[in-house]
């Protein structure tokens, strides 16, 4: 069954206001059949992405249409300040290989090119600058290894899907083309389909995770 829209409104902006991590003090919700719509402005890339995290975490919201604009209050930093950051950031996090990922930024809006050999490490350079100050924008332009996937890469994912608690495996699909997999079939939540994406994406040399499940609450 699903919630009255004014309900679930309520339910996401109650959890927006409840991230001690978000400042969600300029977001609007609105809700229809399942669907939030965020409009209005956060101060970073960061709060833009966590904004709708936290809006799919609700339960009963289906789908997340996220039109928040991004922007400091009455503040410019200078792109050459936030390449440097950025650059910063990237050497401190572990999980980014030394040397592999470069910045360049414009406007700021950040883009980042390079090669790594896992999709875990090409998403961890993004958590790692979307943080920073002044960065408007992302562009992730990282290229994962070009080496073919494992021939078992998709009852690996399977049975990496099956080991977890939260996930009912019996209700997803997994195939795979060159080095993208695809996950189809429902999910009763989206917590369960964003775990089945990330450990899809942990598989060896994947590319990139295409994650078609639907929700059913």
């Amino acid at each position: 069954m699903n919630k009255p829209k004014s309900l679930l409104a309520r339910d996401v902006s109650d959890e927006l206001t409840w991230d001690p991590l978000l400042d969600g003090r300029r977001i609007l919700v609105e809700a229809n059949d399942g669907r939030i719509t965020l409009t209005g402005a956060v101060d970073t890339y960061f709060d833009l992405i966590r904004a709708s995290e936290d809006a799919e975490s609700v339960r009963g919201v289906k789908d997340v249409d996220n039109l928040l604009l991004v922007g400091p209050l009455g503040e410019v930093i200078a792109d050459a300040s936030i390449a440097a950051d950025c650059k910063a950031a990237l050497d401190a996090d572990r999980f980014v290989p030394a040397g592999a990922v470069t910045p360049q930024v414009t406007d700021g809006w950040v883009t980042l090119s390079g090669h790594v050999h896992r999709h875990y490490q090409r998403r961890a350079a993004e958590r790692a600058v979307e943080k920073l100050k002044g960065v408007l924008g992302l562009s992730n332009q990282i290229v994962v290894s070009d080496e073919p996937l494992p021939e078992d890469v998709n009852e690996s994912i399977r049975k990496a899907l099956r080991r977890n608690a939260l996930i009912d495996d019996s209700l997803i699909k997994v195939s795979s083309s060159d080095h993208t997999v695809y996950l189809d079939g429902m999910s009763g939540s989206w917590a369960a389909k964003e775990k089945a994406e990330e450990i899809a994406s942990g598989a060896p040399r994947v590319a990139e995770v295409v994650n078609r499940i639907t929700i059913v609450p």
